[in-house]
């Protein structure tokens, strides 16, 4: 995956990374779940994101009900990443290339962050 391919998606990434945190809080609230039971590094992770999107569910709640503000980047960003290419059949896997694609994602974004915050 070139390196303008990465930073294409970024901007969809940032705008699902905030709507994803942001709905794990939902989740929390609305289930009345404390929060430390909502594993904080599950919430970006491709079958996280990939549920809420197509299944509207998260944390294995059902998050039909959210605001479409939360769910729509995340779907945004999946349909960027995907670009056509649909999961598995059973909708867990992803194809490797895909799963380097999104953790090189992460890796920039958190690079750029660690370099005086310019990704936000």
């Amino acid at each position: 995956m070139t390196d303008s391919v990465i930073f294409s998606l970024m901007p969809d990434f940032i705008r699902a990374r905030i709507a994803a945190y942001t709905l794990r809080d939902w989740v929390a609230e609305h289930y009345a779940v404390p929060a430390l039971q909502l594993d904080r590094a599950m919430t970006l992770t491709l079958v996280q994101l990939e549920h809420a999107a197509s299944r509207k569910t998260f944390y294995g709640y059902d998050v039909s009900t959210a605001p479409v503000s939360l769910l729509e980047p995340i779907s945004r960003y999946m349909d960027a990443l995907l670009g056509g290419v649909s999961p598995g059949e059973d909708r867990e896997s992803f194809p490797k290339d895909l799963v380097r694609t999104h953790q090189r994602v992460i890796h920039e974004f958190e690079t750029l962050n660690r370099l005086g915050n310019k990704a936000r």
